[in-house]
C-alpha cells in the first residue's frame, strides 16, 4: 500500500464514522486506525527509496558521462599522436584534438546538467507529495485527538434574575 492508499483510508474512516449528536466528535474504530497510521509508516520508506534510487541514478549518469568523456578524450588523443607522425598535418590535428576536448567537455557537462535537473525535479516532486502527506496526516491526527483533549468554548450564561 503507498502512502495515498494509507491516506484515503485514513480519510475513509474518519468521514465514515459515528458522529457523536450535537458535536463535531466522531468515535473511530482505534484498530483500523492505527492500521492506518502503521501502513503510512510503512509506506514512508519506499518513498525515500525512490529519493535514494534518484540520486544513484543520478550519479550512474554523471558517471556514465565522465566515462565518455575520457573515451572522447582518449580517442582523441590517440587520434592527435596519429596525425603528429605528419609534419604538415600537426597544426590541423592539434586543432581538431582542441576541439574534439572541448566538444567532450561541453557534453559531459550538459550531461551533468541534465543530471542534476532531473534529479531536482524529482526531488521538487517527492518533497511536494511528502508535504501534502505530512499535512493529511496532521489533519487525520488532529480529527482523532480524544475531545478532553480538544480546548472548550466558554459560553457565559446572563441570567435575568436579581
Amino acid at each position: 500500500m503507498n502512502i495515498h492508499e494509507a491516506v484515503d483510508r485514513l480519510e475513509y474512516l474518519i468521514a465514515h464514522s459515528r458522529q457523536i449528536p450535537l458535536t463535531r466528535t466522531v468515535v473511530i474504530d482505534q484498530e483500523e486506525a492505527l492500521a492506518c497510521i502503521d501502513d503510512l509508516r510503512l509506506s514512508l520508506p519506499d518513498e525515500i527509496k525512490q529519493a535514494r534510487w534518484t540520486l544513484q541514478e543520478q550519479q550512474r549518469l554523471l558517471s556514465e558521462a565522465q566515462s565518455e568523456a575520457a573515451r572522447t578524450v582518449s580517442k582523441a588523443s590517440e587520434r592527435a599522436q596519429t596525425m603528429i607522425g605528419q609534419h604538415e598535418l600537426v597544426k590541423r590535428a592539434e586543432k581538431q584534438a582542441e576541439a574534439m576536448l572541448k566538444e567532450a567537455a561541453a557534453t559531459a557537462e550538459e550531461t551533468r546538467r541534465a543530471a542534476d535537473r532531473y534529479a531536482w525535479d524529482v526531488m521538487q516532486s517527492l518533497e511536494g507529495q511528502l508535504m501534502r502527506t505530512i499535512a493529511t496526516v496532521k489533519k487525520g491526527v488532529e480529527s482523532l485527538r480524544p475531545a478532553a483533549a480538544k480546548p472548550v468554548k466558554q459560553v457565559e450564561v446572563i441570567s435575568g434574575r436579581s
